[in-house]
């Protein structure tokens, strides 16, 4: 019977993902990142879940990336499946970024390697103290090719070289300073600050929420001036939405908006 090392609760508008798999500090296998991109893929269609929260079992890890045990053997068959496990941690990566809701990660322990990546990629990044971070992956003669992309675009290349070409690990403290997380909380504070944290995020216009976090991917890269038009015809768009008409009317009304996902 397959484990379940994905666990998904749905509170509040707030869907909580738990990697499940604390004995292996939540490695990802290749059933587990098939299953996180389903998830994903679902809970985006799912009109009942308007923020997304990430977190990883138990007390020590939130994700120490992929497993990829029994992978330096040099032979046909392992690489290709070296090459599918790849692969799909790149679907991890792409169904985040793809995402229409906001997504949170909360960091409870170490986040390294792909497990970085996901907490990289993710909107926001929420950690607790003891929280550790890393690209490790130079010390066993390889490179973290795949979390290239969101840690450039988070940290910039500065911090994202320093990073690869040492293979320390950091605290919260030290990616805070460097833009990797947000805010940081006592280890025994954190998933219940994160939870508030998303369901307070989940009382806003979804709608805002979703044309906003598209128009902040589309601008990336984007020429200046090209970007700005861009987001003119967003203010508009947005302007002309029914969630949008009644977050005025219910400032003017002095009342709590009620709204509709439209």
């Amino acid at each position: 019977m397959k484990e379940n090392h994905i666990l998904v609760d749905i509170q509040d508008h707030v869907a909580t993902i738990t990697l499940n798999r604390p004995e292996k500090h939540n490695a990802l296998t290749g059933d587990m990142m098939e299953d996180f991109v389903s998830i994903l893929n679902e809970l985006n269609q799912n009109s009942d879940v308007r923020v997304l929260l990430v977190t990883g079992a138990g007390e020590k890890s939130f994700c120490s990336g992929a497993d990829l045990g029994g992978m330096s053997e040099n032979n046909d068959q392992h690489i290709l499946t070296y090459k599918k496990h790849v692969s799909k941690y790149k679907n991890c990566l792409l169904a985040i970024h793809q995402l229409k809701k906001p997504i949170v990660a909360a960091v409870n322990g170490y986040a390294l390697a792909g497990g970085l990546g996901l907490a990289a990629v993710c909107d926001i990044t929420l950690a607790k103290e003891s929280a550790l971070f890393g690209a490790p992956e130079i010390n066993v003669g390889l490179w973290g090719m795949m979390i290239s992309a969101p840690l450039i675009r988070t940290i910039g290349s500065k911090k994202t070289y320093e990073l690869f070409y040492t293979g320390k690990k950091i605290t919260a403290f030290e990616a805070k300073e460097i833009g990797l997380v947000n805010t940081i909380y006592p280890d025994n504070e954190l998933i219940e600050e994160a939870t508030q944290f998303a369901r307070q995020l989940a009382k806003r216009n979804p709608t805002a929420l979703t044309l906003g976090r598209e128009a902040m991917q589309m601008i990336q890269g984007m020429d200046y001036e090209k970007s700005l038009n861009y987001l003119r015809d967003q203010v508009v768009i947005l302007g002309e939405t029914e969630d949008s008409k009644e977050g005025m009317n219910a400032f003017l009304e002095k009342r709590e908006p009620v709204w509709s996902g439209r």
